[in-house]
């Protein structure tokens, strides 16, 4: 097994077995092209990573000010459809102001998203 691949399988694991260890792996390395731009999008994923840990969550409106940009509320929502690795960039811990979990996988994937939540909780 090549080093990125036992990487990812140990942070998969972990993430599994109490997802707050995970801090405690290296994350898998990113070579997706929409992550080796320089893009409000790549931005706001980037900061998701890296500021909002598991177990928390943060709104839309919260992570664009983080990404430099609070009006780019919509812009955020686009990142998240975009984001090609989901469970490693935590597109499931942004919610709405409101408190609302919001769409996830187009709607398709909400109780995903809510026991994502939950199991980071436990």
């Amino acid at each position: 097994m090549t080093n990125p691949v036992r990487e990812a399988a140990d942070w998969l694991l972990a993430y599994f077995n109490d997802p707050r260890t995970v801090d405690k792996f290296p994350l898998p390395a990113f070579h997706h092209p929409l992550l080796q731009e320089v893009t409000f999008t790549s931005r706001v994923l980037r900061t998701l990573v890296r500021e909002v840990k598991a177990g928390e969550t943060v709104s839309y409106k919260r992570l664009a000010e983080m990404a430099g940009n609070s009006k780019a509320v919509r812009a955020v929502g686009g990142a998240m459809r975009r984001n090609p690795v989901p469970l490693l960039i935590p597109c499931h811990r942004v919610i709405s102001s409101s408190g609302q979990s919001g769409s996830y996988m187009g709607g398709k994937g909400n109780h995903l998203k809510e026991w994502l939540l939950t199991h980071e909780r436990q």
